[in-house]
């Protein structure tokens, strides 16, 4: 399973994606891949782990090796320098088939040895992008990385998202078997989640979209955020002060904090997004479809040239055997 964490800036996708993390840690003993995503980088310190910046994937040499490994030997890549953020896994690609796969272990940080827990960082802007750089370029690996992965019933990558609509920049949206919108009741939260909605509809990604409401203290909060956005909740996360309060003291979430309540709703989450709307074919079918309509980008033909041979239609995701590291 591939599940994002998305919605406004603020709305809590960091605080409950580390207790997913936790939850799959700590109750299902699964292994896990994390990606912080998130410009602001959260996720390594509720995980209680220190990310070194010779790592973070939008350094050009880490993207660099990173897709190196992805290539393989995929001959329609003719060079690394060639991936878009839609580039699709073809005959000859290496594929992420572990939380500890080789071709990222230089750059993941080591969260859990049993079972594996391993985060991966996207990262911020450097001194040398500022003024420069698009942060959506930055996610390019990370889309490629996503593009690239089989998981297994012991495999799960759990992904802190960008805020808001963000992910629809390029092919982020489309990575994953469950998206889990987070809405605070607030009418700010929950417009950034009624645009998200409207946006997954067009581009046919809806139905993997699992709405939950977060800092929720009455029924009164429920019904707001199920009208605005238009859509019933799965699940509601009430306000945890004990959680706040924990952060504030510096503590890492997991443990004690992960609390028989907050444990039912990570199940909750898990069993809703463990069976995909949108089969891995299918998604492999919308990313060609999407990776043609980046190659007709006129910024696309001058710097890369056409890429649309990079598309093989052949190519099939293989399901992965249970007991991936």
């Amino acid at each position: 399973m591939k599940i994002a964490f998305v919605g406004k800036g603020g709305s809590g996708k960091s605080t409950l994606s580390s207790l997913f993390i936790r939850y799959l840690q700590q109750v299902r003993k699964r292994n896990v891949l994390a990606i912080d995503a998130d410009l602001n980088m959260n996720l390594a310190g509720l995980l209680g782990v220190k990310v070194d910046e010779q790592a973070l994937m939008a350094r050009p040499e880490v993207a660099e090796s990173i897709r190196t490994f992805l290539k393989g030997e995929n001959k329609r890549v003719s060079d690394v320098s060639k991936f878009l953020p839609t580039t699709p896994p073809a005959s000859g690609s290496n594929l992420v088939r572990s939380a500890q796969e080789p071709g990222l272990l230089p750059f993941s940080v080591p969260v859990s040895e049993s079972p594996v827990v391993s985060l991966l960082t996207v990262g911020s802007y450097d001194k040398e992008g500022i003024g420069q750089t698009c942060y959506h370029s930055h996610l390019f690996v990370a889309e490629n990385i996503l593009s690239h992965t089989v998981t297994s019933p012991d495999f799960t990558i759990v992904c802190d998202m960008v805020a808001g609509t963000d992910a629809f920049a390029y092919s982020m949206h489309l990575q994953f078997d469950a998206i889990v919108l987070i809405a605070e009741p607030t009418p700010e939260s929950t417009e950034v989640c009624k645009l998200y909605m409207d946006l997954a509809r067009q581009s046919g990604v809806d139905q993997l979209i699992h709405l939950v409401g977060n800092k929720v203290e009455d029924a009164d909060d429920i019904e707001f955020i199920s009208k605005t956005v238009d859509k019933k909740l799965l699940v509601s996360v009430p306000a945890m002060p004990k959680l706040k309060k924990a952060r504030q003291r510096g503590e890492v979430v997991g443990g004690e904090l992960l609390d028989p309540t907050l444990t039912q709703i990570m199940r909750i989450i898990e069993n809703e997004a463990q069976t995909p709307a949108i089969s891995p074919a299918q998604r492999l079918e919308m990313l060609h479809a999407l990776h043609l309509k980046l190659n007709e980008k006129q910024w696309v033909k001058q710097g890369y040239g056409d890429l649309a041979s990079q598309i093989d239609r052949d190519f099939q995701y293989l399901p992965q055997l249970a007991g991936a590291v």
